[in-house]
């Protein structure tokens, strides 16, 4: 086994809880690859379990444990590499490098832990590796020369096999083959999530049939239904966050935060072009109004999207069709303003070309005295910026 330097600095956090470099990121890592997306987690506990942990098994116990096959102490190991707690820095390729030691029987036999390791552990390394090569899909171009380096000093079998500096997808498609084996061991972790939902988005750009795609996908079919189960829980979390099972009876107003604009009718106003399902598309006035709401609305439109840019080269799109082929069906963060969805109209998707004319808009504007305390104006011309201002300005002469 080659040589692993690892060791951890400590910083004072107070007396009974040393905090150690990269120990945030460290905790962070083992909630997304280790436990289940379900498992809600008492931040406060982990810092005082991890701080324990790492104080207890420093470099030289940890190694010495490694080195004799033992497995929690190789997956521990992996997560120092994957968060740089630890470690001289952080080492997506040193991960793999030591998750191959569960995965990859063709490493060496002495370390080799695949075939004695139990289901939950082997869940745990296959979530690991998948969030290794999503780390090297999201690499930047200059990350990209320190992953090759790495990638020659670890000279794994699997980069023996593929070469030195792949592309993004090819990582990408490494990385959803691990996500699958996780999710077949039983493990829906965040990360294997997120590949997932990444998946989904790239069969949108290609424009697979998601649905035809959970029943009777050839590859990942695991991973598919896991992410169209989530995709339904966030859906019915919105519904009941808003209150609705059916048609919204608040479909005439704007969706965004502190608007207050209403629509006289549906056609005042435009609904989200997204993939979100009908029922729970926002409404906005304006698309000043959908780029202020895009940071609620795109865990709904667009989960677990990374704010990446979806670009499939040319020579890699046979290898991403390949992702939705389809077999024997079986029983059972801050805006990004080019990912918004073109605002449309809900009846047939095409672009509003003008959100500030059209059927009449109203706003309630603060009047003491009169019933309720507002009056309504409404106006198929003015500005939906306007009718706020007169709305705001009313509220300060109160």
């Amino acid at each position: 086994m080659e040589k692993i330097r690892t060791s951890v600095n400590l910083h004072k956090l107070d007396k009974d809880v040393p905090f150690y470099d990269n120990m945030e990121k460290y905790i962070s890592t083992k909630i997304s690859c280790l436990s289940s997306y379900r498992v809600e987690h008492d931040f406060q506990k982990e810092v005082r379990e991890a701080s324990a942990y790492l104080t207890k098994w420093q470099a030289p116990a940890l190694l010495e444990r490694a080195n004799n096959r033992d497995a929690d102490a190789i997956l521990e190991l992996a997560i120092r590499y994957l968060s740089g707690c630890g470690t001289r820095k952080q080492s997506s390729d040193g991960a793999l490098y030591v998750l191959d030691a569960f995965t990859d029987p063709s490493c060496d036999r002495s370390r080799y832990v695949g075939d004695i390791a139990s289901r939950e552990l082997m869940a745990q390394a296959h979530s690991c590796a998948a969030r290794a090569h999503y780390d090297k899909f999201l690499a930047s171009p200059s990350e990209l020369a320190e992953i090759q380096a790495d990638e020659r000093r670890f000279s794994r079998p699997e980069t023996i096999r593929l070469g030195v500096g792949q592309s993004p997808f090819a990582y990408f498609m490494l990385a959803a083959d691990h996500a699958n084996e996780s999710v077949k061991r039983g493990l829906v972790s965040p990360v294997v999530l997120l590949v997932g939902l990444k998946i989904r988005e790239i069969g949108e750009v290609l424009g697979a049939d998601f649905q035809e795609t959970v029943k009777r996908a050839k590859r990942f079919r695991p991973l598919w239904r896991v992410v169209s189960r989530r995709l339904e829980e966030i859906y019915a979390e919105e519904r009941k966050r808003q209150g609705k099972i059916d048609r919204s009876p608040n479909a005439y107003v704007c969706a965004a935060e502190g608007c207050g604009i209403q629509g006289e009718k549906k056609a005042a106003l435009r609904a989200c072009g997204g993939r979100c399902p009908p029922d729970l598309k926002p409404h906005y006035c304006s698309s000043e109004c959908q780029k202020k709401d895009w940071a609620r609305h795109k865990a709904i439109c667009k989960p677990g999207s990374t704010g990446k840019a979806l670009k499939i080269p040319e020579k890699d799109k046979a290898k991403a069709l390949e992702l939705f082929e389809l077999g024997e069906s079986e029983d059972g963060d801050a805006f990004d303003e080019e990912e918004v969805e073109e605002i449309s109209t809900q009846a047939d998707g095409n672009v509003a070309e003008d959100v500030h004319h059209g059927p009449g808009r109203i706003i309630n504007i603060p009047a003491p005295g009169a019933p309720g305390g507002s009056i309504q104006i409404s106006s198929n011309t003015m500005d939906p910026e306007f009718m706020r201002s007169l709305r705001d300005a009313a509220s300060k002469m109160r």
